[in-house]
């Protein structure tokens, strides 16, 4: 049962009033929301210097001027107060001054639509979120109060590479909160300010996100001078989605007949070919009936989300309160076994050298990438899974196909030294990424190199080890202490990261390797 957001945010208030207390020593006064911030939607920072009787009286007066009806006050008219201004917006590194400086924003847009003027935009409240150091409820109430002044400031219905865009960004932070709900947004002072046919235009948005992701709504660029925008749609009482991005971004390729209407869609072993405006379609040869044909609108094909999950092995969740089609791998194909475990401890090193702040993730990427699959870029927001996958292989191992990876993942599996054992781990992973197996075909093709590697060694020390002598070879280098080597150094920043020390996790050893249920 989901979280209310009353509860949350009555941890909010707790946060408030016993952050003082903890840092009286630091704080020189007892920090209390302005008129217009609900007690239960303010926090206090530990620590910051917002707190201090200098910059805490800057703070109050600038509340008083913003209180008073007043605008952003400027140089030459409101010297003083400017000044002011100025000096705690050089603190930008200090979450408790940005979140102080974010509430006086939303006093200074409801002052501005009062006058009929422009609603101006901060990103105070992102740059505390962005300091918060992970601090809760602090960072989500701050990511909150963001995507209300985006809502109330910029004009969503322009489209993507105009306010929309900014909006989708904010709430992205949001949306993996399970407390949150798009209500949240809708309820506070600013939404009194928002012009109906935004609210309405904001209301009717479906947010589609694969492993936390953002892919519809959302901005591809397919070239330096332009911009393909993604959306869902409701229609027929169902959710649509533009089949290709999503299917690509899951390994698959995607190919049209203009002459028949049919769409192919191809990952690992499985072909589906559905035609559109008929309900009639097949998989592997094998027909079967869909419930709403697929349709094409602006040159894209729409089909019913629910497919997403028969066709690609996905866990599929509508999230009513968030507007929200979340999208996941359906680990339940793994339920009970520990082979994910062992493939991630088996390529660790490797893909913490690649890619260290995804590297705890199975196949070392996330799948989202901001670029189009076969995209040019090379940097690794850029870059989605399949591409990293891809490249990997093609340009290290010169596979470009589902048989070959297979052979020679099978030909690795043969060896008897953890350099060939864990590499099998590594093939597996980027063979997932580039859609050339699934998550479960993945995981068997680790089964008996893992089996293998808990027969052979008794701790990850000792498989690693053996590891880095075999890269050692491999790469023509000389060692005479392969723990001095880059990757060997490699391993002890991975025990020090608290995010993948983890995964080296010895009690794998004396569990044993735990195979996929109905396997052999």
């Amino acid at each position: 049962m989901k979280k209310t957001l009353a509860l949350f945010l009555s941890l909010a208030l707790a946060l408030t009033l016993i952050a003082p207390s903890l840092t009286a020593s630091a704080a020189d006064v007892q920090p209390t929301p302005p008129d217009w911030c609900p007690a239960e939607e303010y926090v206090v920072f530990p620590d910051s210097q917002a707190y201090e009787a200098d910059t805490w009286e800057k703070i109050l007066s600038l509340r008083a001027h913003a209180a008073a009806g007043n605008l952003e006050p400027v140089s030459g008219v409101d010297t003083v107060l400017f000044n002011r201004l100025r000096e705690l917006q050089r603190m930008n590194k200090d979450p408790g001054v940005q979140f102080e400086l974010g509430l006086l924003s939303v006093k200074f847009a409801l002052n501005a639509a009062a006058k009929g003027e422009k609603v101006p935009y901060s990103t105070d409240f992102e740059m505390a979120a962005t300091y918060a150091g992970g601090q809760e409820p602090a960072t989500y109430l701050c990511h909150l109060w963001n995507a209300r002044l985006v809502l109330a400031s910029r004009d969503i219905t322009t489209g993507l590479e105009g306010g929309l865009g900014v909006y989708v960004g904010a709430l992205e932070y949001l949306l993996s909160y399970e407390q949150f709900t798009m209500e949240d947004v809708y309820s506070s002072v600013l939404t009194g300010i928002i012009p109906a046919q935004r609210l309405s235009y904001a209301k009717s948005l479906i947010f589609v996100t694969l492993d936390g992701a953002v892919v519809h709504p959302k901005a591809v660029r397919l070239s330096a001078d332009y911009l393909d925008t993604t959306a869902a749609q409701a229609r027929y009482q169902r959710t649509m989605v533009p089949v290709r991005r999503l299917a690509e971004l899951m390994g698959s390729t995607v190919d049209y007949d203009a002459q028949t209407g049919d769409i192919t869609i191809r990952r690992a072993e499985d072909v589906f070919v559905m035609t559109l405006g008929s309900t009639q379609a097949t998989r592997n040869g094998v027909p079967f009936q869909m419930d709403v044909a697929p349709y094409a609108e602006n040159n894209r094909t729409y089909i019913p989300i629910r497919y997403i999950a028969e066709f690609f092995g996905q866990k599929v969740e509508w999230i009513g309160e968030q507007q929200h089609v979340r999208i996941t791998e359906d680990k339940s194909v793994a339920e009970g076994s520990n082979l994910e475990h062992w493939a991630l401890a088996m390529s660790a090193v490797l893909n913490y050298e690649n890619n260290p702040h995804e590297a705890m993730l199975f196949g070392g990427k996330q799948r989202f990438g901001t670029d189009p699959v076969g995209g040019t870029s090379t940097n690794q927001l850029g870059m989605t899974g399949p591409d990293i996958g891809r490249k990997i292989l093609r340009e290290g191992w010169g596979i470009t196909d589902r048989a070959a990876l297979l052979d020679t993942a099978g030909t690795l599996s043969a060896g008897s030294d953890a350099w060939d054992l864990f590499r099998v781990s590594t093939l597996a992973q980027w063979g997932y990424l580039a859609g050339f197996v699934t998550y479960r075909e993945a995981l068997e093709m680790v089964e008996p190199a893992a089996r293998k590697v808990c027969q052979l060694y008794g701790s990850w020390k000792e498989a690693y080890t053996d590891y880095l002598t075999g890269w050692v070879n491999w790469s023509g280098q000389t060692a005479s202490d392969v723990w001095q080597t880059s990757r060997g150094q490699l391993y002890q920043t991975i025990l020090e990261d608290p995010a993948m020390a983890h995964i080296l996790d010895d009690t794998l050893f004396r569990d044993g390797v735990i195979g996929l249920p109905g396997g052999n």
